[in-house]
């Protein structure tokens, strides 16, 4: 039985690398055997803005988030997290999730990374 996998991105884009640098893994990861799924919450799901060009490690994100989006790795947004922007224009594929969704993938996960 293969192990699953999540990634919980929580860090500020504008203020830290660690968001691109999860998206990067999660990319790689994605190819794999491995079922993985990917949450984004506090102010991390402006990696998904169309409007946002200054994140930190911008080109990163913009490389590897369209793998994420062609290979069809899920994508969680916090629900709480999304009334703080908006993703309506969004070219990337994703889902919400209330508090009560984003702790059962967490507990679904056999190792979950958090960035």
């Amino acid at each position: 039985m293969p192990s699953k996998l999540v990634i919980l991105i929580r860090s500020n884009p504008d203020e830290s690398h660690r968001p691109a640098e999860a998206i990067r893994i999660a990319a790689g990861l994605g190819i794999g055997k491995n079922p993985l799924k990917v949450i984004l919450s506090g102010e991390s799901p402006r990696v998904l803005s169309p409007d946002e060009d200054d994140l930190i490690d911008i080109d990163i994100i913009e490389k590897f988030l369209p793998m994420m989006n062609e290979w069809d790795i899920p994508i969680y947004v916090d629900k709480v997290s999304l009334s703080k922007i908006d993703l309506k224009n969004s070219p990337y594929k994703f889902r919400v999730a209330d508090s009560k969704e984003t702790s059962e993938l967490l507990a679904g996960g056999h190792y979950v990374m958090v960035f």
